[in-house]
């Protein structure tokens, strides 16, 4: 999960809000385009073009506006919350859109026990160090973390298709598309440090986060090799 940095509602879905408070339209049903498109845009751009939930790439073709605390839940408790921007976020799959593959967003739906104490939100400024990811794409909760345990349950962060994903991603990044190009120490120094960083234009990297852990393991790893050889070579030169 990438910690998402709010950065403003877009001018004229403000405007819209506005408009109708204490109307029978402040409701997240009535809202139309082109607010709702603007809206959409907005949230992908703010989030660097990935999944609010599970890093994938997304564009506004395959994803949807997702409420992260349930709609139906907002407007049960009080008219016009179901607009807060600061519940709003995007995800995959579009909005419709048949996914063979139930997770994230599609396998969420409108879950949210005990008012969601146990649910890691991307917006939540700890959100990242609460998963650890290794180089075969597979997720677990840092040190047992509960919510983050739960978080990995309630979104099925543990998909065969998603740990697949961001196996090649990993694997890619670090050994190339090929697989015989791997990173020199240097590269990868430099890797763990910008991984999760923004590109010129403001995307990131398709599971980055996870990336940047299998990275850390592969440095630890390397290490590991090399001092092993290291000993090894030494008790040869005594024989």
């Amino acid at each position: 999960m990438k910690y998402i940095t709010k950065q403003g509602a877009p001018r004229n879905y403000l405007d819209w809000c506005k408009a109708n408070e204490g109307l029978n339209n402040e409701d997240y049903r009535c809202l139309q385009n082109p607010e709702k498109a603007s809206l959409h845009e907005t949230l992908i751009k703010e989030q660097g073009g990935l999944c609010a939930y599970t890093m994938r790439r997304i564009a506004v073709s395959s994803s949807h506006i997702e409420h992260i605390k349930p709609e139906t839940l907002c407007r049960a408790e009080l008219r016009g919350s179901d607009l807060d921007y600061n519940n709003l976020v995007a995800c995959f799959p579009k909005e419709g859109m048949t996914n063979p593959f139930r997770y994230g967003a599609q396998e969420k739906g409108d879950w949210w026990e005990d008012d969601g104490r146990d649910f890691v939100s991307p917006l939540h400024k700890n959100c990242e160090p609460k998963f650890i990811f290794n180089l075969k794409g597979e997720v677990a909760p840092f040190k047992g973390d509960h919510q983050a345990k739960k978080t990995i349950e309630v979104l099925k962060l543990d998909h065969n298709s998603l740990i697949e994903d961001r196996e090649r991603a990993i694997k890619e990044f670090i050994f190339g598309p090929a697989g015989d190009s791997p990173l020199s120490p240097k590269k990868v120094d430099q890797a763990i440090r910008a991984v999760c960083e923004r590109n010129k234009s403001g995307q990131f990297r398709e599971y980055c986060v996870a990336i940047k852990h299998a990275l850390m393991e592969y440095t630890r790893q390397q290490k590991k090799a090399a001092k092993k050889k290291k000993h090894i070579q030494a008790q040869q030169k005594k024989k």
